[in-house]
């Protein structure tokens, strides 16, 4: 589903169907139809809430949302399960999902799909692709996918490069979801700040957020990006 032409919120909800092999973990993903939102790109399978998923959240001012209230989790679980059975065919049971991180577009962005991402430790079925909306589906590490789209042969938008980044880090998908138990979401409510050369994404907790001072000292939470919105360098200390 498309948002309204304007910097309106759509709310949106991904999945991260995880699974572990001898070489590590594993991550499902696809890759978008050319005519459709982020087209032609890998993601993770996700859309819009729709009403079936349950009392959708009215966002009134997205600096004091509360995104983490129990009523808005459980329809973004249920809308993130939904689409991943939709996109591949595999049931992810809501109770098994874990909030993973939270993402706002920078408001330059024309349409700002607002989403939950959830990690998927358990699921189940045969993988079947939904061609309506996927061209094709994979299986394979964070790491090997970071190394393709460095190649560029795996195109990433920022959100799902961050992701596959924080994914990397870790050795078991237990060690992930006890990190998202224990630490609670990642927060990437973005700011798009330029400089003389680039354009840079910034999230809370860097030295530029709140004063959009690329060259102010301090700490980084930031990532420098490309015209396709795909990362280039991330930068965090």
């Amino acid at each position: 589903m498309t948002p309204p032409d304007s910097a309106a919120l759509a709310l949106a909800a991904t999945a991260i169907p995880l699974r572990e092999r001898a070489s590590g973990i594993e991550v499902l993903m696809v890759k978008r139809n050319e005519d459709l939102s982020f087209g032609g790109m890998w993601t993770f399978p996700g859309g819009t809430l729709e009403p079936s998923d349950g009392p959708t959240p009215g966002v009134d001012d997205e600096e004091t949302a509360n995104w983490g209230a129990p009523q808005h989790l459980a329809t973004a679980a249920a809308a993130a399960a939904r689409e991943t059975y939709e996109e591949t065919g595999l049931t992810a049971p809501t109770a098994t999902l874990a909030w993973h991180s939270h993402w706002i577009p920078p408001k330059a962005v024309r349409n700002r799909f607002v989403t939950w991402f959830f990690l998927a430790p358990e699921t189940r079925g045969e993988l079947v692709v939904d061609k309506r909306e996927n061209s094709e589906a994979r299986w394979l590490s964070a790491d090997d996918a970071l190394t393709e789209h460095s190649a560029n042969s795996f195109p990433l938008v920022a959100p799902t490069w961050c992701t596959l980044h924080d994914l990397s880090q870790a050795a078991t998908v237990g060690e992930l979801i006890d990190h998202a138990i224990t630490h609670g979401p990642r927060y990437y409510h973005t700011r798009a700040i330029r400089s003389e050369e680039h354009s840079w994404l910034v999230w809370g907790g860097d030295a530029a957020y709140e004063s959009g001072d690329l060259a102010l000292g301090g700490e980084r939470n930031r990532a420098r990006i490309d015209q396709r919105f795909c990362v280039v360098e991330r930068v965090q200390n």
